[in-house]
């Protein structure tokens, strides 16, 4: 089952979505230095939908930072920022033994035990 964001977004917007959610305040260039892409359309339409917010960039007063709203957490079922899950977990992939052996030419031997 998809989530509200998914059917509503397209990729692009949920990975600039992403990169707000965990890195915010971020400001435009460098999202799009994560992306290698043009993303000023992408965070106007997240900016209209109501999920990101924009705010005046302390660093550079030509420039904003976006930063996660509160009703992309409600969607989410979050309270604060704060309960995303940690962004090191959802980029360990257990099955990622079989890209390493694969890539290396050895085998996979079938585990005795399997817990899937």
């Amino acid at each position: 089952t998809k989530s509200i964001l998914q059917d509503a977004l397209s990729k692009a917007a949920l990975e600039v979505l992403s990169i707000v959610a965990y890195r915010a305040p971020i400001a435009r260039a460098e999202i799009e230095a994560i992306r290698g892409v043009n993303c000023s359309y992408t965070l106007r339409a997240l900016l209209i939908r109501g999920l990101i917010d924009r705010q005046g960039n302390p660093e550079d007063a030509r420039g904003y930072v976006y930063r996660p709203t509160t009703t992309f957490l409600e969607h989410l079922g979050l309270s604060t920022i704060t309960d995303l899950p940690e962004f090191s977990s959802l980029s360990i992939d257990e099955r990622m033994h079989v890209v390493e052996a694969i890539k290396k030419g050895g085998r996979l031997e079938p585990e005795a035990n399997p817990t899937v």
